[in-house]
């Protein structure tokens, strides 16, 4: 095997030189072809949410013979803990992304890329305090080999619980699925359907996924988001990124925004991506005004019926495991948040407050422990 090199990518010039061979390290392998792995997704995550806040673009990419074999997508940001600033490595704007990872080639051996990345890494302590990697999915290779991976670093470790995204299969119909669900979510969504579709007022269903109507569907969105309940949903960095990425990624039909309308009138909208047949979910937001037609249930019927004209198999709902999901399935894909620390004195401060002092401070003022902890280790 040809010796690898690794180096951080750190401005714009940089990574936009990156856009070809990134989008084809993510298809290289099935868990990471998905579209918010995509260099269109991290790009403009970039743009709209760290870049405006004084994150750093350090992305770490590792090359075989001057071809790129792996890519770790992070930014660089600050803290201050006890009035000691820190600086911390992490994956850019979490919330908009379901679940992480490191993205490599097709190769067999992935731990020797995952390992140069590593002693990269830790060859340039200096640069950081603390690597946060956050929502790694349980069953993926990186995932092992932060746990098991044999690092030769000196090196200290925090697991916390990450997100637990529900996920949906379906293999036959939607009649097919309601009839192996619970009897009373499945009695409410037929009620719900049954009660807006009989409305005397005209509805409409409408899906949103060709070039030429990116401008109406974000139109329509943002109509139904002036008059949400979520405060998410006001937040116009949102609305300008999906503007900005939209465009991109229904070229490649790999997106859509769903719409209800109630007498012409946007009601719910969602956003959702796709690919190889298999839906996720970034985005619900309904009129507050017609909250007792149940806008939720009716888009994720709606969903459904898509999903399944479109030929395809699963929905990702991806986010957190909220009530409202777990009664769709018990499905559930498992992600872990990783916190490393090196050997250099603001790191061990930083893991020593984090492992010892906020416990005993904690046990003083009778306050109950984090409940999404896991494990530590310590390789000092």
């Amino acid at each position: 095997m040809a010796t690898m090199q690794t180096r951080f990518i750190t401005t714009d010039v940089e990574l936009i030189a990156l856009k070809e061979d990134w989008d084809r390290l993510v298809v290289a392998r099935p868990e990471t072809d998905m579209p918010f792995y995509s260099w269109d997704w991290f790009y403009r995550l970039w743009l709209h949410f760290a870049k405006p806040h004084g994150q750093e673009l350090f992305v770490v990419a590792v090359y075989e013979e001057n071809q790129l074999v792996g890519i770790l997508p992070l930014v660089r940001g600050g803290r201050k803990s006890s009035g000691i600033a820190y600086r911390i490595l992490r994956f850019c704007a979490v919330g908009m992304m379901p679940r992480n990872t490191f993205y490599t080639d097709a190769r067999q051996d992935q731990e020797a890329i995952f390992r140069t990345a590593w002693n990269h890494l830790f060859d340039n302590r200096p640069v950081w305090d603390m690597l946060e990697l956050a929502n790694v999915p349980d069953s993926s290779p990186f995932h092992r080999f932060v746990l098991e991976g044999q690092h030769d670093t000196k090196y200290a470790l925090i697991q916390n619980v990450g997100l637990s995204s529900p996920f949906l299969e379906l293999t036959g119909s939607v009649d097919d699925y309601l009839v192996n669900i619970d009897k009373k979510v499945r009695y409410n969504i037929k009620r719900y359907v049954k009660l807006f579709e009989t409305n005397t007022k005209q509805y409409e269903v409408r899906y949103f996924q060709h070039p030429h109507e990116v401008e109406e569907a974000l139109r329509l969105a943002g109509e139904v988001a002036e008059a949400s309940w979520k405060d998410k949903a006001k937040d116009s960095s949102f609305f300008r990124f999906f503007q900005d990425t939209l465009p991109a990624l229904f070229a490649k039909h790999e997106a859509l925004v769903l719409v209800i309308f109630l007498e012409y009138t946007p009601i719910a909208a969602s956003f959702r991506l796709s690919r190889n047949g298999i839906f996720y979910g970034f985005g619900t937001d309904y009129n507050q005004e017609y909250k007792e037609h149940a806008p939720g249930v009716l888009m994720f019927y709606y969903l459904l019926h898509h999903i399944v004209e479109q030929g395809g198999h699963a929905f990702d709902f991806c986010g957190g495991n909220y009530n409202y999901k777990k009664q769709y399935t018990n499905v559930v894909q498992k992600h872990s948040t990783f916190q490393i620390f090196h050997s250099g004195w603001n790191s061990r401060f930083i893991y020593s407050g984090k492992t010892f002092w906020l416990p005993l401070l904690r046990k003083i003022l009778r306050k109950p422990a984090p409940k999404d902890f896991i494990a530590k280790s310590k390789h000092f």
